[in-house]
């Protein structure tokens, strides 16, 4: 069984906000995530379906580094070559946010604002060494992820 922290595409969630100007806005900005590219859950599947001696276990999969949600964005930032910043909203204008966006799912809002309220209570979260314990390959940083998607938050592939 695979475990996977949060999705790095996860963030593509902002990138309205992002390529409409240099203002991220959400809640729980300081919430500290370990953010996982997606092409390296890929490559722990694959290894786990193909090689021996992973029947019956649970893999935890984390990226290379703990980061809050403002952090994120300031790299996504760098990626796409301008300065990004975050502005905290309460969790109360956050629902408003959420509920007036017409491509968000209005019964998904409870249920991520209370999973993030739940995560930012718990102790920071720590980076595991599964991937490259079972890929022989480092975990993938957010910085290269966000380069390879720059395109999606208006700034030019790299």
């Amino acid at each position: 069984m695979l475990s996977p922290s949060t999705f790095m595409a996860n963030t593509l969630w902002w990138s309205a906000q992002i390529r409409a100007g240099d203002v991220v806005r959400g809640a729980f900005g300081s919430l500290a995530m370990t953010p996982i590219h997606e092409d390296d859950i890929a490559a722990v599947a694959v290894h786990a379906l193909t090689g021996p001696g992973h029947e019956g276990r649970r893999h935890t999969l984390t990226g290379p580094e703990v980061l809050t949600r403002a952090e994120q964005v300031r790299l996504i930032g760098e990626a796409i070559g301008r300065p990004l910043r975050w502005q905290e909203l309460t969790p109360e204008q956050e629902r408003a946010r959420l509920l007036a966006d017409p491509g968000f799912p209005d019964g998904f809002v409870g249920e991520l604002l209370d999973g993030c309220t739940k995560m930012a209570a718990a102790p920071p979260p720590e980076v595991t060494s599964t991937v490259p314990d079972i890929t022989g390959t480092p975990a993938t940083p957010l910085s290269v992820w966000a380069a390879e998607h720059a395109a999606d938050f208006g700034g030019d592939r790299r």
